[in-house]
């Protein structure tokens, strides 16, 4: 059985591949669901794709500590609607990026990446049905549920 969180993932790495299949780019899927080094080859090129809510009141995104190190070259984030934010979007996350450790509700520690930078660029909103199943599945991941 597979949690929210899982799920949410599975649909942010698909709305991703449609975006550059639909731009004409030659995608290609990991096979393995634990690939520690890429979700997608776009044209040859690794893609992590990270999906999740963006911290409102800072106007960021965050990353667990684990995963700084595969994200340093760059990774692309489906953000989810939340009841603090309607904005759902696709954005690109370049090399260089600026970010800093901050300390969630939960007590996590977590790098924050502003919104607001050179680094991070906003490829296109997600609308429609997409968006419909990005808020379905949408969790704080601070208690991670199971499907039915």
């Amino acid at each position: 059985m597979m949690d929210r969180k899982a799920v949410l993932g599975q649909i942010g790495e698909k709305i991703v591949s449609n975006y550059y299949s639909r731009a004409g780019n030659i995608v290609e899927h990991s096979i393995d669901p634990f690939d520690r080094h890429k979700d997608l080859l776009v044209d040859g090129e690794k893609v992590e794709v990270k999906t999740q809510t963006r911290f409102v009141m800072k106007d960021c995104f965050t990353l667990k500590l684990n995963q700084i190190k595969k994200c340093m070259n760059g990774y692309h984030i489906v953000e989810c609607p939340t009841t603090a934010s309607n904005e759902s979007a696709l954005y690109k996350v370049d090399k260089g990026f600026r970010y800093s450790t901050g300390h969630m509700n939960n007590g996590d520690v977590r790098y924050e990446i502003p919104r607001k930078q050179p680094a991070v660029k906003k490829l296109t909103d997600i609308e429609g049905k997409e968006k419909m199943l990005l808020r379905k599945y949408s969790t704080n991941y601070v208690r991670t549920k199971r499907l039915p």
